[in-house]
């Protein structure tokens, strides 16, 4: 419950249009989740499950801001081409 407080608040003050994450040991999220996650903005998220109780990635762009077409996702990055 912090850590979802501390992004939405980080989100919100800092107006944050990308949200990038490693390590996040989790295999899925709901919607509502990734919600409080971005402060109600717009965000599109996408994620890797990690490989047993580390590694994952989380990202999340605000579609209001950026225009993207497409993610590439490789086993340690993930990249969004303009």
């Amino acid at each position: 419950m912090a850590k979802t407080k501390f992004l939405s608040n980080t989100t919100r003050e800092q107006g944050l249009d990308f949200i990038a994450l490693l390590e996040i040991g989790k295999k899925d999220f709901t919607q509502a989740k990734l919600d409080r996650y971005c402060g109600g903005k717009n965000f599109v998220w996408h994620w890797t499950e990690p490989h047993g109780r580390s590694d994952g990635m989380l990202l999340g762009v605000n579609l209001d801001a950026y225009d993207i077409g497409s993610i590439e996702e490789g086993d340690f990055f993930y990249k969004v081409p303009p």
